[in-house]
């Protein structure tokens, strides 16, 4: 639910909400140092770019529409129509929901719990034992925005409800909970003691719901017999194959029931022979929200003027740093050479830095003539939670005496780089949305016997597409790409990584294409080349391997746009759909098309330096 990021209450009260036992804990000691000035939140880009559902099809079941079906459960108790009330109104109707034991509370406002030092809601609360059931107290409900649940043949799976009318009881066959989930099961674990503190927990095992895009169909009837029976004669389901928008196809929607005090995370433990443990969703929420209590804490003891107790954490980059509100407060506490810094492809996360810095190795040019081999009888026991510790570190080595003398790329043959002979060609870049649709096939084409140069071709759809347009864009785009290479059998299309490739054989494998895109499918495998072996086989990048890179530290290349990025061309597809103003969708579209030209140039321009290269 809404609110401060970290705290749920005024600066007198230490709170902290259900995201901070798995936040960056700097983030945390932010919040509470009196020293450290608020970032700014004017809610204008971030916010709409931050709601990858705000493009997905109407009928395509999102977070509302879930919690409406909950909220139409026998009983239910929907609190969304108080969102705008004052917090006070919203804990009293929660209250008294819990007292007449509604089955089901839509949009819950829990009372703070002041001595454990939590604030937060979860997006319902569900009576142990559903409608018609035994209540025995509440179990915390979350809605997450993708898939709760991975394949596997080992355990009878867990045990769920259905959402939507009946709410029955269903055991999911074939199926477990995600273990890269931990987020989402820290957050339950913050709910859930939250619940004990108000003596409104269920009884039984410790437990809470994820309803994230899985889809469950009953589990098919196997030599003619009965569906199989689930767990305790519950009613089998299995889940349903993903669809590259995140949802399943069809299927219902349902709550994943998890248990929070089942060993099922895989922790770093510093005393383990085998460098981790596993421990309950619970024993690590414990752990990591006492930390940050800590840090909040030594926070709070500082003053306006940065005296008092030194902090409890330094800041370490990591991919949470990349658009964290933040950041402009913690860049200026690093070392101009930091490692975390400058590192950025395999980078090495906050353990193995921070204990680097404690061995005395803090920027890149320490790094880089640290002497290996005597780090690692005490470095490798102390980073047993990552596989393959040593290489880690040994690349990061060697990325780090690349940037100390200067460079970014290295040669690892020598040698001119074999690729086809020159001549009529296209290079191929696409555009995908957040779901993984193809929205734009963009070609450049070049013809040693055209003076004007090259010129680029592109077919795209800002607008949401199904399934259905997606093809159809994809069948116009190849019955071109099909033409041209029919008009010039010797042609070559080149690209950068199997992407491309990839998304030209799902499409083709779909069900109604006319022939175009399988015949594009057979070319793949004749007249396109994929330049990025070429360059892996060759080169050692400081940055990485990436077109980005190669383009521009390489051939020279520049990207017309300040961000080039995949990442971010999602994000302006995204604002480009989703906007009502229609000076604001040209720009974005025309920046999103800018884009895709300079990706297909700077494959030419990288193909083309190549081939200098003796």
């Amino acid at each position: 639910m809404g609110g401060d990021p970290l705290s749920g209450a005024s600066a007198s009260a230490l709170l902290l909400d259900a995201d901070a036992a798995w936040r960056c804990p700097v983030a945390t000691h932010n919040w509470f140092d009196p020293a450290v000035s608020r970032p700014a939140r004017d809610g204008s880009a971030g916010a709409a770019e931050a709601s990858p559902l705000a493009e997905a099809p109407a009928t395509t079941p999102g977070p509302e529409d879930l919690l409406e079906r909950l909220g139409q459960w026998p009983g239910a108790v929907d609190l969304r129509g108080l969102a705008g009330d004052e917090e006070a109104a919203q804990v009293a109707a929660t209250v008294a929901a819990v007292d007449r034991m509604a089955p089901v509370i839509v949009w819950p406002r829990l009372p703070h719990d002041m001595a454990g030092h939590r604030s937060g809601s979860p997006d319902a609360l569900v009576l142990a034992g559903g409608p018609g059931g035994h209540a025995s107290g509440y179990r915390p409900v979350l809605l997450v925005r993708h898939r709760v649940l991975q394949k596997s043949e080992h355990g009878d799976g867990p045990d769920a409800q259905l959402v939507g009318e009946g709410a029955a009881h269903i055991a999911v066959v074939g199926a477990v909970v995600r273990m890269s989930r931990e987020r989402d099961l820290l957050r339950l674990a913050h709910h859930w003691r939250m619940l004990e503190s108000l003596g409104w927990q269920a009884g039984g095992r410790p437990s809470g719901g994820l309803i994230g895009t899985d889809r469950v169909v009953p589990a098919p009837a196997s030599g003619g017999q009965e569906r199989p029976a689930g767990v305790g004669g519950a009613a089998a389901w299995t889940p349903v194959s993903g669809s590259p928008e995140g949802f399943a196809s069809g299927g219902r929607a349902l709550i994943t029931w998890c248990a929070l005090d089942a060993p099922v995370l895989r922790v770093f433990a510093r005393t383990a022979r085998s460098g981790w443990r596993r421990f309950s969703a619970l024993e690590r929420y414990d752990h990591e929200f006492e930390f940050r209590l800590h840090v909040a804490r030594v926070a709070l003891g500082r003053h306006g003027g940065g005296t008092g107790p030194e902090p409890a954490v330094r800041p370490v980059v990591v991919d949470e740093c990349e658009g964290c509100p933040w950041w402009p407060v913690c860049r200026p506490r690093f070392d101009e050479n930091d490692l975390s810094l400058h590192i950025d492809k395999a980078r090495l996360d906050a353990r193995e830095v921070s204990l680097l810095r404690a061995m005395g190795i803090q920027t890149i040019q320490q790094l880089a003539s640290a002497d290996i081999e005597a780090l690692l009888p005490d470095y490798l026991p102390q980073v047993a939670h990552r596989a393959g510790g040593e290489k880690r570190l040994r690349v990061a080595a060697r990325r780090a005496r690349l940037l100390a003398r200067g460079e970014t790329l290295e040669r690892t043959r020598p040698g001119a780089i074999e690729l086809p002979p020159d001549g009529w060609s296209i290079d191929l870049d696409i555009e995908t949305s957040v779901r993984d649709r193809v929205y734009l096939w963009g070609f450049l084409v070049s013809d040693p016997q055209d003076s004007a140069g090259s010129h680029y071709v592109h077919f795209s759809r800002f607008a949401v597409l199904d399934e259905a347009a997606e093809r159809a864009l994809a069948e116009e785009a190849m019955t071109w790409l099909v033409a041209q290479l029919e008009a010039h059998p010797e042609g070559r299309v080149y690209h950068y990584s199997d992407f491309e490739v990839v998304h030209i054989r799902r499409i083709a494998a779909s069900g109604g294409l006319p022939q175009t895109v399988r015949a594009a499918n057979r070319l793949t495998r004749t007249a396109f080349f994929d330049l990025f072996p070429v360059v892996r086989s060759n080169f050692f990048g400081a940055h990485g391997l990436g077109l980005k890179a190669l383009a521009q530290s390489g051939a020279g290349f520049r990207w017309r746009d300040e961000e080039p990025g995949g990442l971010n061309s999602q994000r302006w597809f995204a604002r480009a759909v989703g906007s009502a103003d229609a000076v604001e969708k040209a720009a974005l579209r025309r920046r999103v098309l800018e884009y895709n030209e300079d990706d297909t140039r700077a494959t030419l321009a990288l193909r083309e330096w190549l081939r200098t290269l003796r």
